[in-house]
């Protein structure tokens, strides 16, 4: 009796990963229409509200950005007439990005944002002119660059209404793009060679992660854990997906193709990011238990739509991607795992 329990679940559970593999696991809700190259859907939080930069009104010409999160609508953030963006949002609904308000004599300049219940909070700059906020925790706390007096960028963590440096990894610039509930800081920051590093700043600070054997790195995202997801290069000099955990740098795999950038990680170690096929064309994916599925295979046959990156994922599993429909036009569209 034991023997065939034990069969049965065998066979259950070889079921249940081959019919992941082929589809049927995600159904979609479309949050609307990208109508700029630039336009992105960025965060996620545990409710499926979403959060991001989209292009509205032209405007001399060109398209006007504006900050939004999406509930059951788009609401957009920031005084009518000044372009916003956002770039990330936790369960609270507190939102962070940044705005180019306008300025004397026509000069451009960017200043980090939280939207926090309807109000505006500035961020502030280490004496320079410019600031972007990127990644805000729980207790929204915040992280992204802000320009120093001489002009470069460092990476910051805002808490409390002050202003943090990070510092760098002995070279000019760096940036802050997520944070977790422990204060741990992801980004990439440059080395006294000016080389691009993905970096950890814990405990007063900031580690090197390396790379998978090449030069370059980039972290994107982390856990509470303290896993950090991003890309690197290999030896190779191509750029792929990895996940820091434990002290090492793993890289995730490919859909077939050289390159694969990871953007967001949950507390399941669940990643998510954009990867090449063998063709070269982008497809998002989602890596779990050692794999890297296209999430295209996850969705219904014949669906119609390309996902083409993934940028976040909650706990839950849901994830948000952009994605092009049947007739060419780009959407921000959020998965559910189960088809619920």
């Amino acid at each position: 009796m034991i023997a065939q329990l034990v069969a049965l679940v065998a066979a259950w559970l070889l079921a249940a990963s081959s019919a992941f593999g082929q589809g049927n696991f995600y159904s979609f809700t479309d949050l609307g229409a990208l109508t700029s190259s630039a336009d992105r859907a960025t965060a996620l939080n545990r409710f499926g509200i979403a959060a991001g930069t989209r292009s509205v009104a032209v405007r001399d010409g060109a398209p006007f950005s504006r900050a939004f999160i999406f509930t059951n609508a788009i609401h957009e953030f920031g005084p009518a007439g000044t372009p916003t963006f956002g770039s990330d949002l936790n369960d609270f609904g507190d939102t962070v990005g940044w705005s180019g308000p306008p300025q004397p004599g026509g000069r451009q300049v960017e200043r980090a944002m939280l939207w926090q219940g309807g109000n505006p909070i500035e961020l502030g700059t280490f004496g320079g002119a410019n600031s972007r906020a990127f990644g805000i925790n729980e207790r929204a706390e915040i992280t992204g660059a802000a320009q120093t007096t001489n002009g470069a960028f460092h990476a910051f963590l805002w808490r409390q209404g002050k202003l943090h440096d990070l510092g760098t990894l002995g070279g000019r610039n760096s940036y802050g793009h997520a944070v977790n509930s422990a204060s741990d800081v992801v980004g990439v920051a440059e080395t006294a060679q000016q080389i691009r590093r993905a970096f950890l700043h814990t405990g007063g600070k900031m580690r090197d992660l390396g790379t998978l054997g090449g030069s370059l790195s980039q972290a994107n995202g982390l856990n509470e854990a303290g896993d950090v997801v991003g890309f690197a290069q290999n030896a190779a000099g191509q750029s792929r997906a990895f996940l820091h955990t434990g002290g090492k740098m793993r890289d995730l795999g490919s859909l077939g193709g050289l390159a694969a950038f990871a953007n967001a990680v949950n507390n399941r170690q669940q990643v998510v990011g954009t990867a090449q096929l063998a063709g070269g064309e982008p497809r998002a994916f989602l890596w779990r238990e050692g794999k890297m599925w296209d999430l295209n295979g996850l969705l219904a046959p014949n669906s119609g739509w390309f996902l083409l990156e993934a940028n976040d994922i909650n706990e839950s599993g849901q994830i948000l991607c952009l994605a092009r429909s049947r007739n060419g036009q780009m959407r921000m569209v959020r998965l559910t795992p189960g088809g619920r």
